[in-house]
């Protein structure tokens, strides 16, 4: 039996792991931490949420596991340094995989990935660290996924792809066969890859096109309806 968990961070991914995690036996959270700034509240989903700045002496690393989770639209960027923060506390930072992901042991995995519901990771695939894959998103064949990156709900990632490290796939995009996403590229959601993308690339469209660049602030987001 595995420690029990704390999550660093209280976003919507947070709480999507508190309910995928009920029906995962070995993966039991105890309490959740986040940077002092956004601590409003001492618990979050009904469980203890205590300051980052003291988390090591309320649940210290080795009597308990964390996993640090952040969806990274707004800043990519901030994914890795959240993850570091984490691993400079000198937790073991844990996967989770959804009980109900469809993933053989032939896929190689780093730490502090989280692999939400019905997903599919295929055969011989190798996934780095600190990466999110979101429900329903499928992953081919002999696929390489790096660091820091995000994969949106529904995507579908052909056999034999490399994911450079820090993109973001949006919802229900697809990539085919044998194409590389470079580093820090952004696909749009429903966008349609079929030749390999340039660093730091904004692309969308079916077929997806390059509607701009983002080297020196990364990859940021704002979803405005209005």
């Amino acid at each position: 039996m595995n420690k029990k968990v704390i999550v660093y961070g209280n976003n919507i991914l947070s709480e999507m792991l508190y309910y995928d995690a009920k029906h995962h036996l070995d993966f039991v959270i105890a309490g959740f931490t986040v940077d002092w700034e956004y601590l409003s509240e001492d618990t979050f989903m009904g469980l203890p949420q205590v300051s980052f700045d003291i988390v090591t002496e309320i649940y210290p690393p080795d009597k308990f596991d964390m996993i640090a989770v952040r969806g990274g639209y707004t800043n990519m960027r901030s994914r890795r340094e959240m993850y570091l923060r984490a691993k400079e506390k000198g937790y073991l930072l844990r996967n989770y995989i959804s009980p109900t992901c469809d993933i053989t042991p032939t896929v190689k995995m780093g730490d502090n990935n989280l692999i939400l519901g019905q997903s599919h990771v295929g055969v011989e695939g190798s996934l780095g660290s600190n990466n999110v894959i979101r429900q329903q998103a499928y992953l081919g064949h002999g696929f390489l996924v790096k660091d820091n990156s995000v994969i949106g709900v529904g995507c579908n990632i052909g056999g034999f792809c490399t994911i450079e490290d820090a993109c973001y796939l949006g919802i229900g995009s697809t990539v085919i066969n044998n194409t590389r996403i470079s580093k820090e590229s952004l696909i749009g959601a429903g966008s349609l890859v079929i030749r390999h993308t340039e660093p730091y690339s904004k692309n969308v469209g079916n077929p997806s096109k390059i509607i701009g660049y983002h080297k020196e602030e990364g990859i940021r987001m704002k979803v405005d309806h209005e």
